[in-house]
C-alpha cells in the first residue's frame, strides 16, 4: 500500500511540475514578442527572375468544398508560365469527378494543373506530398489544405524572401478564419489558434528559437525538403517532423503575420477530437523521433532555443499531465495519513499559471484585431478544450508506443462567412465508444475530489475549482456522446 501511495504522490508532483511552466512560458513569449515586426525581403526578384513554383493540394474525399477550393486558384497573382497546381487526389468518393470538371475550366484559362492519383493511400498525406514531389521539378513548393481560401498575393508576398538567401528553407504565413462567426463554439476555439500564431510563434522567433511549419499556408524551398530527408509518414505530424529536421540542417523558417490565408475552424467537438487526437499523437511521435537529435545536433542552438524546443515538442503532454494530476489529487485527498498542505500550494500555483495563460490569450485577441469582448470567450475555450483531455492523453500515449498510423482527416464543411448561417447547421456527433467509459470514470473521481476539497475550504478551494472545471468539461463531452447514442 505504501508503494502504491508513493507512486501516486510521485505522479502528482511530477505532473504538476510539468504543467506549471507551460502557461508561464506562454506569458514569457507574450512579453518577448511585444515589439515584433515582420521581416522584409533583403532583395526582390525582377519579373523575369521569378522562380518556378508548384502549389500542392492534397485531397481526400472533400466533395463539399473542392469546387470552392479550385476556384480560388483563378485569383492567384503570379506568372502562369512559372506556376503549376498539383492536385494530389486520394479520394474514393465523388470528389474526383468534381476535380475533373473544375480543373478543365481552369486549364482553359491557362492554369497548369497536374492531377496525381494513387492506387493506394500509402503514407497518407506525407506519402501524397512525397509522391507529388517525385513528379515535379519546381524550385519552390507551396502547400495548402483543401479548406483554405488562398490569399491572391500569397506568392508575391513570400517568394522574394528566398532571393540570395539559401539558408531560408520555408516561410509560414498566419491562418485566418473563413467561418469565425459560424457559432460561439468556432469563435471560442479559434482563440487557441490566435494564441499559437500571434503569441507562441512570434515569441519563439523573438528569442531565436525554432518554430514549426503548420502543414499548410506556407512555401518551401525544394532543396531544403530534399536535403532534410523529405516528407516522412513516421509521424502523424509530418509538418512538425520536417520543420525540425530542416532546422537541424541549418535552414531557417520565416514567419509572416501580415500574410493571412483563411481556413475553416473545426465547427464541432467531434471535429476537434479528430484533429487534436491526431496532433497529440503526432507530437509524441516527434518527441521519440527528433528530441534527442535536436538537443545534441542542432547547430547554433542556445540554451533558450533548446528550452523552447523542449516546451514546443512537449506541449501535447499537458492534457496527459492534467489528467494524471487531477486524478491523483482526487485520490490522495481521501488518504487520512497524507499531509495535504502541499495540494493547497499547488492549487494556488495552478491558478497563477492559468492567469498567465489567460493574459497571453487576451493579448492574442488584441493583436488579431478582434472585438475586445472576445476575451470573455477564453473560459469557454478552456472549458471545451478541457473536455478533450482523455482522448488527447490517449493519443499522446499511443504516439509513444507506435510510429505512423492512420491519418484521419478533419471533416470540412464549406462554412463561409457570406452564407446564411441558419442554413449551414451541421450534425456531426461524437460516437459512444470505449473512451466514453474512461471519460465517465475520470469525471466521477474528479467530482468526489471536488466535494472533498470544497469541504476543506480555505486555500483548498483553488483545487476544488480546478477539479470542477475539468469534470464539467468531461461531463459536457459525455452528454454529447450519450444524447447522440439515445437519439440514433
Amino acid at each position: 500500500m505504501d508503494i502504491l501511495f508513493g507512486i501516486i504522490i510521485s505522479l502528482n508532483i511530477l505532473s504538476a511540475l510539468i504543467i506549471i511552466p507551460y502557461p508561464i512560458n506562454l506569458f514569457f513569449l507574450t512579453v518577448s514578442s511585444a515589439n515584433w515586426k515582420d521581416p522584409v525581403p533583403e532583395e526582390k526578384y525582377s519579373e523575369l527572375e521569378l522562380p518556378s513554383v508548384t502549389i500542392q493540394l492534397p485531397i481526400y474525399n472533400e466533395s463539399k468544398i473542392i469546387e470552392k477550393t479550385l476556384k480560388n486558384f483563378e485569383n492567384i497573382v503570379y506568372p502562369v508560365d512559372r506556376l503549376k497546381i498539383q492536385i494530389l487526389d486520394d479520394s474514393t468518393d465523388d470528389t474526383s469527378r468534381l476535380i475533373n470538371e473544375n480543373t478543365d475550366k481552369l486549364k482553359m484559362k491557362g492554369v497548369t494543373i497536374d492531377i496525381i492519383r494513387r492506387s493506394e493511400r500509402e503514407g497518407f498525406k506525407a506519402g501524397a506530398l512525397r509522391n507529388g514531389l517525385d513528379k515535379d521539378k519546381s524550385e519552390f513548393v507551396a502547400l495548402f489544405d483543401s479548406d483554405f481560401v488562398i490569399n491572391p498575393e500569397f506568392l508575391n508576398e513570400c517568394i522574394h524572401f528566398f532571393k540570395n538567401r539559401g539558408d531560408i528553407g520555408a516561410i509560414q504565413t498566419r491562418w485566418g478564419y473563413s467561418n469565425l462567426k459560424y457559432s460561439i463554439f468556432t469563435r471560442a476555439m479559434s482563440i487557441g489558434l490566435d494564441g499559437h500564431f500571434l503569441v507562441e510563434k512570434i515569441g519563439r522567433k523573438s528569442v531565436n528559437a525554432k518554430i514549426t511549419f503548420n502543414g499548410t499556408g506556407g512555401i518551401w524551398r525544394r532543396a531544403a525538403i530534399d536535403s532534410s530527408g523529405g516528407w516522412s509518414s513516421d509521424t502523424l505530424a509530418e509538418d512538425l517532423d520536417l520543420a525540425y529536421r530542416a532546422q537541424m540542417r541549418g535552414f531557417e523558417i520565416l514567419y509572416l503575420t501580415g500574410v493571412i490565408n483563411n481556413q475553416e475552424i473545426p465547427p464541432t467537438l467531434r471535429s476537434w477530437i479528430i484533429q487534436q487526437s491526431r496532433w497529440s499523437k503526432g507530437f509524441s511521435q516527434n518527441i521519440k523521433k527528433n528530441l534527442n537529435s535536436f538537443l545534441h545536433l542542432c547547430p547554433n542552438c542556445s540554451i533558450m532555443c533548446k528550452l523552447q524546443g523542449i516546451i514546443h515538442l512537449g506541449q501535447y503532454l499537458i492534457p496527459l499531465m492534467i489528467l494524471i494530476n487531477t486524478i491523483t489529487s482526487a485520490l490522495l485527498i481521501f488518504n487520512p495519513s497524507f499531509k495535504s498542505e502541499i495540494f493547497s500550494i499547488f492549487g494556488i500555483l495552478f491558478t497563477i499559471a492559468t492567469l498567465c495563460g489567460v493574459l497571453a490569450y487576451s493579448t492574442a485577441i488584441f493583436r488579431s484585431g478582434r472585438p475586445v469582448w472576445d476575451i470573455f470567450l477564453i473560459p469557454l475555450f478552456l472549458f471545451w478544450g478541457g473536455g478533450l483531455i482523455v482522448r488527447m492523453a490517449v493519443g499522446t500515449l499511443s504516439g509513444f508506443v507506435r510510429k505512423g498510423g492512420e491519418f484521419e482527416r478533419t471533416p470540412k464543411y464549406d462554412l463561409s462567412e457570406g452564407k446564411n448561417v441558419s442554413q449551414q447547421k451541421i450534425h456531426d456527433h461524437i460516437p459512444l465508444d470505449k473512451y466514453t467509459i474512461l471519460e465517465l470514470t475520470c469525471m466521477v473521481i474528479l467530482i468526489f475530489g471536488f466535494v472533498k476539497y470544497w469541504i476543506l475550504g480555505g486555500f483548498y478551494l483553488f483545487n476544488a475549482l480546478y477539479l470542477l472545471f475539468i469534470s464539467l468539461g468531461l461531463l459536457n463531452l459525455i452528454l454529447s456522446e450519450i444524447s447522440h447514442a439515445t437519439s440514433s
